[in-house]
């Protein structure tokens, strides 16, 4: 009996030490849930960039990563003003190269998902380090990013898969 009650309680030790969260980043994913791209990180800012499709300029929004993982805007910024660039919400400023930087955007997400279009050369960019889209995805494939905790037993899926 002794034998038996020992091999439970190291079954239920080993479960929980799977369990316990050993690194966090954002995952690139496809909708149906597949996996694209892990970046691990410590880091809590997302940069997602691209390029207008119509003004052919370049824009980012930076985000940041709030306690239960979801995204929120701190900043749009734009080489140019056109097509699709917020008019009525936030704080404009402009910066000393030429861009608009609008802060202050009340914008919550629980993820970013985009539908990828090589035509706008998407980029996410985490710790100074670009992750091109057209590296990741299939053209006109809807992807979506998100940041994770990852668990012990996770952590190991990634590296048997060489992500």
């Amino acid at each position: 009996m002794k034998h038996f009650a020992r091999m439970i309680i190291g079954i239920l030790v080993l479960t929980a030490i799977a369990f316990l969260p050993v690194t966090r980043g954002f995952l690139i994913e496809q909708e149906d849930q597949e996996r694209l791209k892990w970046i691990p990180t410590s880091s809590d800012t997302l940069i997602v960039g691209w390029r207008h499709s119509v003004e052919r300029t370049p824009w980012y929004e930076t985000y940041r990563v709030e306690k239960d993982h979801s995204l929120r805007l701190e900043s749009s910024t734009y080489q140019s003003y056109g097509a699709g660039t917020p008019d009525r919400e936030g704080k404009a400023e402009l910066l000393e190269d030429g861009y608009v930087r609008v802060t202050e955007i009340e914008r919550h997400i629980p993820y970013y998902t985009l539908l990828y279009a090589p035509i706008s050369e998407y980029y996410v960019a985490v710790d100074n380090e670009k992750y091109f889209l057209k590296d990741i995805v299939d053209d006109y494939e809807s992807v979506i990013i998100r940041h994770k905790t990852v668990r012990l037993y996770e952590w190991v899926i990634l590296q048997v898969r060489g992500e």
